[in-house]
C-alpha cells in the first residue's frame, strides 16, 4: 500500500531534533541571563567597564536565543495558499535580526571603553576575577550544549558564536583582573573592551553579510553558474540555458529557474531531459527546486 503524503517516521524524527534544539536553547537562555545578573551586580560593585560589556554581550546573548527559539517554532508551520514557501525564512530573519541587535550593544560598548579611557576609573579585581570565572564557566558549557546544534543551521549558528565571543571575552576579562591586580593599571579594562569589540564586529559582520546575501537572492557563494550552463549544455539535446537564476529560501533549500533552448522530436523527450536536468542539479550542485522554462523549434506536441 502506498502512503499518502509525507512519512510518519521521518516527520515523528524532525519533531524530536526540534524538541531537542529548544530545550538546549531554553537552558542556555537561562544560564545566560544568570551570568548576564551576577556580571552586571559584579560590574557595578567593581567598576569594572569589561565586565559590564560581558553582561551586555551576555543580555543581548539571552535576547537572539529568545529570537532563535520562536523563529525555530515558527519555521515548522506548514505552508498556507498566503505562504506558499512556508516559513522557512524565519531563522534567517532571525539571524538578521541577531546581528543588528549585536552592533547595538558594541556601539554602547565602545562609547563607554573611550569614555573610561578619557576618564580611567577605579576598579576592584578582588571582586572582578570570581564575577568573571563565573561567567567563563558559563559560557563555555553553553558552548559545549549548542556545539552540534550549530551545525543544523545559520540561526543556531549566529547564536553559538555569541556564546564562543562571550568565553572569549572572559578569558579577556579574567586576563585583564590579573593585570589590574599586579599592577593597578586601569587602562587595560577600557583597552581591553575595545579589543573584544573589534573581534566581535568582525565575526557578527561575517554572519551579518551571509544572512544578507541569502535574503537579497545572492547566488550561494559555492555556485559557479557558468559550471551550471556549461554542464547542462552538455546533456545530448540540450541546445543552450540562459536566464539562469540560483538562490537560497535557506541555509538548507536552493532554488533555480532558467530558460532551456533544446531539440526533442516528442514531450517523452522533453520529459526525460527534464528529469535529467533536475538529477544533475540535485547531485552535483544541491540544488531542491528547479522550474525549468523550455524553448525549441522542432519540438512537437506529441507523446508517444
Amino acid at each position: 500500500m502506498r502512503l499518502l503524503g509525507p512519512h510518519p517516521f521521518p516527520l515523528f524524527m524532525n519533531d524530536i531534533k526540534r524538541s531537542k534544539s529548544e530545550s538546549k536553547l531554553i537552558i542556555t537562555i537561562i544560564l545566560n541571563l544568570t551570568i548576564s545578573i551576577i556580571e552586571i551586580i559584579g560590574g557595578v560593585i567593581s567598576g569594572s567597564l569589561s565586565l559590564i560589556s560581558d553582561a551586555l554581550h551576555n543580555l543581548s546573548d539571552s535576547a537572539s536565543m529568545f529570537i532563535s527559539l520562536f523563529s525555530i517554532r515558527v519555521t515548522y508551520r506548514e505552508k498556507s495558499s498566503r505562504n506558499t514557501y512556508g516559513f522557512k525564512r524565519a531563522e534567517i530573519i532571525a539571524a538578521l535580526i541577531n546581528s543588528l541587535l549585536l552592533f547595538i550593544t558594541l556601539a554602547y560598548i565602545f562609547f563607554e571603553a573611550v569614555q573610561r579611557l578619557i576618564n580611567p576609573q577605579e576598579v576592584n579585581s578582588i571582586i572582578m576575577l570570581p564575577v568573571a570565572i563565573i561567567g567563563l564557566l558559563g559560557n563555555f558549557f553553553s558552548a559545549v550544549l549548542l556545539f552540534k546544534e550549530s551545525q543544523k543551521s545559520i540561526n543556531l549558528k549566529s547564536t553559538f558564536l555569541h556564546i564562543v565571543i562571550d568565553t572569549i571575552s572572559s578569558v579577556i576579562v579574567i586576563a585583564g583582573g590579573f593585570i589590574i591586580h599586579y599592577t593597578g593599571w586601569f587602562y587595560i579594562d577600557p583597552i581591553l573592551s575595545l579589543i573584544v569589540i573589534m573581534y566581535v564586529l568582525k565575526e557578527g559582520y561575517a554572519i551579518f553579510r551571509e544572512v544578507a546575501h541569502i535574503l537579497m537572492q545572492g547566488t550561494p557563494i559555492d555556485i559557479d553558474l557558468s559550471q551550471i550552463k556549461s554542464r547542462l549544455e552538455s546533456i545530448s539535446g540540450v541546445e543552450n540555458i540562459h536566464h539562469i537564476h540560483v538562490w537560497s529560501l535557506n541555509e538548507n533549500e536552493r532554488f533555480s529557474e532558467f530558460h532551456a533552448f533544446i531539440n526533442c522530436q516528442t514531450l517523452n523527450e522533453m520529459d526525460q531531459l527534464r528529469d535529467q536536468i533536475n538529477r544533475i542539479l540535485k547531485d552535483e550542485f544541491q540544488i531542491n527546486h528547479t522550474t525549468i522554462q523550455f524553448e525549441g523549434e522542432k519540438c512537437k506536441i506529441t507523446n508517444i
